[in-house]
């Protein structure tokens, strides 16, 4: 950038929408993911804050996904993830299968994340959470959910002990 504009440039804040996949003639999930690539790029130039709405297929991996995915849950420094996974919700008139996400990213504050998921026009149940539980490695996407497995842990735990 500082061959381009000259001298030495800073980004604060960085907001975005980027495309989401490559157009190789594929349709829907099927098409090559790109807006991992954009997200990358945007933290590598180390702004203050980052915004961006992606498709939130990245929550499960694959399809080129899986680096990506586990880099942003190891991530400390995603404060904020408003979750939607119907998609028209955000934009309406649009099908993204597995819906949309947007992120904050705060570069000089780590800690739990601010997890958010939307549905029928109703936010669920706002928890501050690390991205990924303990022991666990993937992302739970419904809070609801959380009790659950850590109820399922505590009694898995209670028969093991009780086996010995």
């Amino acid at each position: 950038m500082a061959e381009i504009l000259g001298g030495q440039m800073q980004f604060d804040v960085i907001i975005g929408n980027p495309p989401y996949q490559l157009d190789d003639g594929g349709y829907g999930t099927s098409a090559a993911p790109i807006y991992n690539k954009f997200v990358d790029q945007a933290k590598a130039l180390e702004p203050r804050l980052l915004a961006m709405v992606i498709p939130a297929r990245w929550f499960s991996g694959g399809k080129g996904l899986d680096e990506f995915r586990d880099s942003m849950l190891k991530d400390n420094r995603i404060r904020v993830i408003e979750d939607f996974p119907d998609s028209s919700e955000v934009f309406p008139g649009v099908q993204i299968k597995g819906g949309v996400c947007y992120f904050l990213w705060d570069r000089d504050n780590s800690g739990d994340c601010r997890v958010i998921t939307h549905d029928k026009g109703e936010a669920g149940q706002t928890i501050s959470r690390p991205l990924l539980e303990p022991g666990g490695d993937v992302f739970i996407r419904y809070n609801e959910a959380l009790p659950i497995l850590k109820k399922g842990r505590v009694q898995a735990v209670s028969a093991t002990t009780a086996a010995l």
